[in-house]
């Protein structure tokens, strides 16, 4: 089957963003062709809309290559850590290349989203506040940012206590393509697909796993992602503001990030640059915000040997090592 060329994509319309946004929110993995047609089913109903025009969207999506791959996650709580989201800007500009091949060697650092012009996003683990405040005086240096915003991310609390070693075999696997059949999976390691089926059901119930879609949005036709980003007002600000942003944006907002006290951001879909110039000037008028500015994405760069080594520490070894 061959895939969509450039004048074969088509422009996202507002269904497609909301299932794009559902497909993000739900974060599922489905192991195998039946699962994703339930997922479907249950976005289709949530956004009343027909269950065969959400599958064919769906397809359509992923033929033209902006969301191919879906990369597996751990709920960082699971290992006691918490999610950070730095951005900076990086001064100068001309050496953010370099400025990113060292911040990755950070240790916490499992995401780096290079935006157009002097800004980066860093996705950052931190397990106490001595090592967070390290790593944030770590990136202020490397970039020289004269000013750093920092998100504090809201994750629901993992309910694994421990994990197997068949349960981190099942991970590692899934690692490398998130949406691997349950019986990929188990031919690969010698098990049953019931029992990679019911390990994995088990982790996705107790919010241990997740997979996201790692979205190209250069296989959009004529895409601009912009980074919307901005901080409230006061703290009894934040939930009219955050309310009137998905409100106004509803139509074309991929994801956002609400759990921050002092900042919010959604990352949105426009398709000129009138639409990001008018976007900043409608947040920058809305009551309860101090500041709001809009950045465009570049290009985003996963580090999952994060989560690798927090797996292969020696703590949880000793722990499934006894299952």
């Amino acid at each position: 089957m061959r895939g969509y060329s450039r004048s074969e994509k088509a422009l996202l319309d507002e269904l497609d963003v909301k299932i794009l946004r559902a497909l993000i929110s739900e974060s599922a993995i489905a192991q195998s062709n039946s699962m994703v047609t339930l997922s479907l089913r249950k976005i289709a109903s949530r956004l009343g809309a027909d269950d065969m025009t959400v599958t064919k969207r769906f397809r359509r999506l992923q033929k033209s290559g902006c969301m191919s791959h879906w990369q597996l996650m751990i709920n960082p709580s699971f290992f006691g850590y918490g999610i950070l989201d730095v951005v900076v800007r990086a001064q100068p500009e001309s050496a953010k290349a370099d400025m990113i091949r060292k911040i990755r060697l950070i240790h916490g650092v499992f995401a780096i989203q290079d935006l157009h012009g002097s800004a980066l996003k860093i996705l950052l683990l931190y397990d106490t506040e001595e090592s967070r405040a390290r790593a944030v005086e770590l990136i202020s240096r490397i970039t020289n940012a004269d000013k750093v915003t920092i998100f504090r991310m809201g994750m629901p609390r993992s309910g694994t206590h421990r994990l197997t070693g068949t349960d981190v075999a099942i991970i590692k696997s899934l690692s490398i393509d998130a949406r691997k059949s349950s019986a990929s999976v188990a031919r690969e390691l010698g098990l049953s697909s019931r029992t990679v089926r019911n390990r994995v059901k088990r982790l996705r119930r107790e919010n241990t796993l997740f997979a996201l879609p790692n979205l190209n949005l250069d296989g959009i036709a004529g895409a601009i992602p912009v980074y919307l980003s901005y901080t409230y007002a006061n703290e009894g600000a934040k939930s009219s503001v955050d309310r009137s942003i998905i409100s106004h944006f509803d139509s074309n907002y991929l994801w956002g990030g609400f759990s921050d006290k002092e900042h919010g951001y959604v990352v949105l879909c426009t398709f000129r640059m009138a639409d990001v110039t008018e976007s900043l000037r409608w947040a920058r008028e809305q009551p309860g915000v101090a500041a709001a500015e809009v950045d465009m994405l570049a290009e985003l760069v996963y580090f999952p040997r994060t989560f690798e080594e927090l797996l292969g520490t020696k703590r949880l070894e000793a722990e499934y090592a006894k299952q």
